[in-house]
Order: structure tokens, then sequence, then C-alpha cells
């Protein structure tokens, strides 16, 4: 019987399902492609077995883009949430991840010249969104002769299809590092189809997201592609505050998918929007009624259109369609949350601005205002910590961003990689910028070719770079023979007891030659 190393389910040896009623064995062979060995033919329903959730509603085949075949999973997201009312009732609640796993409908023949890429959304943004551009750029690339093995996204556990998963269980106090930590997560549990180079791409908070993945795991990206992140010294009205309070009073009800459609092409905001980025808006940015926040609905019928056909002999009959009512799939609710979260005045501490909670707001930045009502730590705490950023970066700015003008982005990369373990920033040609004139914060939804063009040019440079960096490597560590690699070096014991240091030493404290551990 296949195995579940989660569960250990296999000890149930030939019993099997009659007898073990968590266990399914399935008809039909399981033929995911990054299907681990376990999971051939058997699917866990151990509701215990956290880490085999994937056979969960969410999961399984989703269709495909131009280039791509997609599969849908679950998982768990990290256990301990940076605020204790990110949950309802109890902190120990599980979140889960929907996540979107995009492989070439034309797979390469060899994977030693692909690269596997992890995406990044912004707030509000489904993760599908980002579909026309994984087209583009797999063509692009293409030309350059590198191949996508893969590319993963996944919502932040508390918008789009994961704010659907978790919607029962969703608090009102989101961290924007509580995503990367389960990415990384994600990253680990599918390990074996995260082929390196590994390149992250992310858009606004999602930019912000990668960057504070790559500051846990350093090595763990060859690149970072920051399409205009939220990554700031100081906040801003119309980059942050202007944003959060339009949201906050934004519709988030449509008696139809037609009359949001209609309202959609009306808007100035998505006029200027790349059509197939507006279609996966209207197929994935909405959810029907009834939902937990929206129980109630009504349904409008549109008007029977006129018959032109003896409905006796039609081979479709003419009947009427009726509709359900939509809303946001990310409630503007979770969107406000994460926009900004507030610091208000309380009894106990009645002035925020200057002396918050230390146990409810240890977060708050002391060198910036406003603090209070609202504030938003990430964005400026990854600031400070973008001089140690090791992978090398090209960010791609707006010129009209309220995000990015010119002091703004000088500030960005003048920061990025100088620090200790950092990569050498712009003095050692790691860190580039691309500016889009006429643009602002909406970069792969308007320019999406164009966005493609400019990444993959900088992927093809940095792959070809990864490439001999790890020739050497290789060239190198072979000429160890392997009885040799886990033992000291010559050159090792050389230096180890060599004058490197001065050591005096005293006859009552061991004498010549003892440890002191």
């Amino acid at each position: 019987m296949p195995r579940c190393n989660a569960c250990l389910a296999n000890r149930v040896g030939n019993l099997g399902p009659r007898f073990f009623p968590w266990l399914l064995v399935c008809a039909k062979p399981y033929s995911s492609p990054f299907a681990a060995p376990h999971l051939s033919r058997l699917l866990c329903r151990n509701s215990r077995c956290h880490s085999l959730r994937a056979m969960s509603s969410y999961s399984g085949p989703a269709g495909h883009t131009t280039h791509f075949n997609i599969q849908k999973h679950k998982l768990p997201a990290s256990h301990i949430r940076e605020y204790p009312r990110a949950t309802t009732d109890d902190q120990e609640e599980v979140l889960h991840l929907a996540i979107k796993h995009y492989t070439p409908i034309s797979p390469a023949g060899s994977e030693k010249n692909g690269v596997t890429i992890i995406g990044g959304h912004a707030n509000g943004f489904p993760k599908e969104l980002y579909e026309p551009l994984w087209d583009d750029l797999y063509e692009r690339l293409q030309k350059q002769g590198v191949h996508i093995n893969s590319i993963w996204i996944a919502d932040v556990s508390h918008q789009g299809d994961s704010g659907v998963l978790n919607e029962d269980i969703l608090g009102n106090d989101p961290s924007w590092f509580d995503h990367p930590r389960d990415l990384f997560l994600m990253i680990n549990h599918f390990r074996e189809h995260m082929k390196r180079p590994i390149i992250g791409i992310g858009h606004s908070m999602g930019g912000n997201n990668l960057v504070n993945l790559a500051l846990m795991h350093p090595r763990l990206f060859t690149t970072l592609i920051l399409i205009d992140p939220v990554i700031q010294r100081y906040p801003s009205v119309g980059g942050n505050f202007g944003p959060a309070r339009a949201s906050t009073v934004r519709r988030d009800r449509w008696p139809s998918r037609q009359e949001a459609e209609t309202k959609a092409k009306k808007s100035k905001v998505f006029q200027t929007w790349d059509p197939r980025v507006l279609q996966k808006w209207m197929e994935y940015g909405f959810r029907e009624l009834p939902t937990p926040l929206y129980p109630t609905m009504q349904k409008i019928s549109n008007p029977v259109p006129p018959i032109s056909a003896d409905p006796t002999t039609s081979s479709i009959p003419p009947d009427p369609t009726t509709e359900k009512e939509l809303t946001l799939k990310t409630t503007k609710f979770q969107e406000v949350f994460t926009f900004l979260r507030p610091n208000f005045p309380t009894q106990e501490f009645p002035d925020p601005e200057n002396s918050p909670n230390p146990q409810t707001h240890p977060d708050v930045p002391a060198w910036t205002s406003p603090k209070s009502p609202f504030y938003r730590p990430e964005p400026l705490v990854t600031f400070t910590r973008l001089p140690n950023l090791r992978p090398s970066v090209l960010y791609i700015f707006g010129e009209l961003s309220d995000l990015s003008a010119p002091l703004l982005r000088a500030d960005r990369l003048a920061q990025t990689g100088i620090g200790w373990g950092g990569s050498g920033g712009v003095g050692k040609d790691r860190v580039k910028e691309h500016v889009f004139e006429g643009v602002g914060h909406l970069i792969p939804m308007e320019v999406v070719g164009e966005t493609a063009d400019v990444s993959a040019g900088w992927v093809g440079e940095e792959i070809r770079r990864w490439k001999r960096t790890e020739e050497e490597f290789r060239r190198e560590w072979e000429r160890v023979p392997k009885g040799e690699k886990a033992v000291f070096s010559e050159e090792f014991k050389r230096q180890m007891l060599g004058d490197w240091v001065v050591i005096k030493k005293k006859e009552e404290e061991g004498g010549e030659g003892k440890s002191k551990l």
C-alpha cells in the first residue's frame, strides 16, 4: 500500500478503507506530474493529516492558459500568525493557502535550462490576474533559450481563493509578514518540483512579501523582479492612506455579472487594462451570493429575448436566464485591513502616536508619522532591511505611481543590497531599475507584454551568470574526493593551527592543547 508520511497511514497494511474510513483508494490513478509517490493511488482523508489536505475541494486540475496547464493545491499556512486577531476564536486555528501551479503545455526536454518562478500578488488582486504576464514571459524567455519549469503563486490567506477557504475563521488583523512564511512552507512542501534557479516576481505587496522571504532565506532566490513594490522609508497619502480610504467606501455588490462587467468597462481604472487581464478580473475577482458576509440574495431575471423561431422546432428552447448577485471575492474589509492597521487611543494608552501599547502594537515605527489612528509597519520595516538583501534585483517602476516618485526610487536603489550579507547593490551591478513612462502602479495589468520584455531580458542575463557560477562551484567541489568532503582539509588545519590569533595560555587553565569547551 502506498504510504502517507504525514499520518503513517501505511501502518494499516492491507485493511484499507474498510476498517479505516480516513483512507480513500482511488479507482483512477492520481496522475498529477508533481504528486509525491505515496499519492499515486492513495489520498489521505485523515482530518489530522494536514500535509495531505491537497485532496480538498480546491485541489485538482484547473484548466490552462495559452502556454500552461494549471493545477490547484490547498496547504496549511504557517503556525502562529503575526497578530493574534488574524483568526476569529482560537489562535490555534489552521488557515490554508489556495495555490496555483503552472507547468508548460509543451515541456522542455531537460530541466537544465529551466527556471522556477514564485509569484506575489498585490493587495486585493487575485493571483490569476498575472496569468497573461506568465504567458508573455514564457514566449520571451523561450527566445532566449530559457525555459520555465513551473510557476507557483498563492493568494494570501485572507484574500482571493484563500480568503474563501478561510472565511469562517478570519479575523480583522492580517500581517504582511505572514505570507513570506507561508510561501516558505509551500516551497519546502513542493521542494521536488522547485528546481533551481528560483526567481521571484512580485507586484506591490507581493514584492514586499518576496523580499521578506529572501531575507529569511538569502540563498533561496537567484534574482528578484519587484514591480512597484510597497517598500518605503515613509508612508504617503497617495500610496498608502488614500487607497485605504477609497476602498473603505467602494462598492462590493452587484445585481448580476452583466452589471458588474458593464460597470467595470466604464471605470477609468479598468479602461487602461490589458483586455486579457480584465477578463481574468471578471472571472476571478467576484463570487456569487450567498456568502457568509452576504447570506441573503436577490435573484435578477433577465428579460426573455423575443422568440425568432418556432419553439417546437428550435434545437435550443428560448429559456429566460437567471443570474445571481455578485460580490468581491476578496472582501473590501480584508482589503482595507491589509492597507492599514488600526492604532486607536485607549483608556490605558491615550496617546498611541507617541506611546503605543507595547503588547498589541510593538512594531509602530518611531521615525515616521502619522502612527495613529492607522499605520502599516511592514513597508517601512522592510525598507530598513533592504541593505541585507542577497539576490540581485530588477525594480520595475511606473512613472505615475505614488510609490515611485524619482526620489523614492533613488532611495530604494541606493539602499538595496549594500549591507552585510547583501548583493553589493548598484555598485556591483546587482540592482537595476526600469521605469515605464505614462504608467501608474498597476504595471502588470496595463503593460503586460512590455513587462514581460523587460523581465525576460533581466532573467536571461541573470541565468547566464548563475550558470557560470554554478559550473565553477561544481568543478571545484568535484575535485575534492568524496571521503574528504566532511573532514578537515589540510588548508583548514594549517590555518586553524597558525598564528592568526595570539592565545595566552596559563598553566592553571588546563595546559597546552586541552579544549576549554
